[in-house]
Parts: C-alpha cells; sequence; structure tokens
C-alpha cells in the first residue's frame, strides 16, 4: 500500500462511500412557441399555398442538413425563417384591418395580399437557394467517389 493510499485511509470518514462524480444535468429545453395556425381563413388562399410549399421545403432542407456538415448560419437562417420570420410577415398581414387595407395600396400601389404573396415568393427563392447549395455538395460528393471507384476499378489500373 502507498503513502498516499495509507493518508487517505487515515482521514477519511469510516464507512462512508465516496460520491458519485456530479454529472451536469442536462440544459432544460428552449421553451415552444405554439406553432402558428396558417389555415387562417384571413390568409389569402394563394398565400396559404406558397406558405405549405415553404414549410415543405423548409422540411427538406432541414433534413439534407442534418445529413451535412452545414454552416451555423444558414442552419440558423432556416430557423428564423419557420420560427420567426414566416409567423411575423403572416401575423403583420392578419393584423391590418381590412378597412385600412387600401392604405397599403394607395402608398405602394400593390395589394396588401400581392405584397404577401411578393414576400412569400422571396422567402422561397432563398430556401431554394440553400437547397440548392446543399444539393450541390452532394452531387460534388458522388461525382468524386464515382471518379474514385472508375479509377479504381478500371482495367487501366497500374497498381491492380
Amino acid at each position: 500500500m502507498g503513502l498516499f493510499e495509507t493518508l487517505r485511509k487515515m482521514f477519511a470518514a469510516p464507512d462512508v462511500e465516496p460520491a458519485p462524480p456530479a454529472r451536469s444535468a442536462p440544459a432544460p429545453a428552449a421553451p415552444q412557441r405554439p406553432a402558428f395556425d396558417y389555415s387562417d381563413a384571413r390568409i389569402p388562399t394563394g398565400a396559404r399555398e406558397k406558405i405549405a410549399g415553404i414549410l415543405a421545403s423548409l422540411d427538406e432542407v432541414e433534413a439534407m442538413m442534418d445529413r451535412e456538415q452545414v454552416q451555423a448560419v444558414s442552419r440558423t437562417e432556416i430557423e428564423l425563417m419557420r420560427g420567426e420570420h414566416l409567423p411575423k410577415l403572416v401575423k403583420s398581414y392578419i393584423d391590418i384591418p381590412p378597412a385600412h387595407r387600401a392604405e397599403i395600396f394607395r402608398t405602394t400601389g400593390k395589394s396588401a395580399s400581392f405584397i404577401l404573396e411578393e414576400s412569400l415568393e422571396a422567402m422561397q427563392g432563398r430556401i431554394d437557394e440553400i437547397a440548392r447549395n446543399l444539393a450541390q455538395h452532394d452531387l460534388d460528393a458522388f461525382a468524386s467517389n464515382a471518379a474514385f471507384i472508375s479509377r479504381r476499378y478500371s482495367d487501366n489500373d497500374p497498381f491492380r
């Protein structure tokens, strides 16, 4: 028995087992906001269809991001679109009193519903761009792997 073991036993409390190492408790999950009701009848039909497309595209992009190492900036942008930008845009449209929507037309020359749909199209365009960039990474990886296999297993391989 070594010196340190002897000293530990001399100064240890009798019949007391050492406490197990402290585990850090998992961080509490961020509070979830209730899902926004995009089926609200005050949202124009065309906008509801665009919103459904955006939500489906966001799901696809998130699945692609889960497979890849993605920059935090892109992931954050997608999360903000789903959790903040889209619901805020739609809510701000809903909150305009119908009697005052004509003021938007007088100011911009466009109806509020037209501007809403135009904004949704811009959002969809950005999601499509992110999806294309992720898909390009997949395409490049596939092309690289196919080229390797072709070189490795072709009949002209000098190392076979």
